[in-house]
């Protein structure tokens, strides 16, 4: 049995997520809020990003505002309070979401053994949160998947 690299593992967690955007038809209930969800599908991804991204601007290689994003998808954030805000696309989302495998592959081996000024998530590398990332974005492919069953028995 072969041993998969957190690179290969990131690979698979983003091409089912993005994936898992047509296979289960997430078009229609993108934005769809009920009470037994505190968030959206849309807000899922962007959550699922704003997270990777945030790891990746410890070393200055994230594409993304990350204040943006964290205000719009980071925890303890809701599509309830966007108001007028200029709210990325899914679309927006994904082409960010489709580099993250190999933004990680490129990091070096000083920017994965950089030691963060306070731990994140019992995290105390960038390494460590590269791995917890892996582990994250498929948790979240799950919760989406879940999500998006019970959206459309309320259509």
């Amino acid at each position: 049995m072969t041993k998969p690299t957190v690179y290969e593992v990131i690979d698979l967690g983003i091409n089912y997520l993005i994936s898992g955007y047509d296979n289960w038809s997430n078009a229609q209930v993108l934005d769809d809020k009920i009470a037994a969800f505190p968030n959206t599908i849309h807000w899922q991804y962007g959550h699922v990003l704003t997270i990777f991204e945030s790891a990746l601007s410890l070393c200055e290689q994230n594409e993304v505002d990350i204040a943006k994003y964290t205000s719009l998808f980071g925890y303890g954030s809701s599509p309830e309070k966007w108001g007028d805000e200029d709210i990325p696309t899914v679309d927006e989302i994904f082409e960010h979401l489709k580099t993250l495998p190999n933004r990680a592959r490129n990091l070096t081996d000083e920017q994965l053994e950089q030691e963060l000024t306070e731990t994140i998530a019992g995290c105390s590398t960038l390494n460590e949160l590269l791995v917890l990332n892996a582990i994250h974005v498929p948790l979240h492919a799950g919760k989406i998947e879940e999500m998006s069953r019970i959206l459309k028995q309320h259509q």
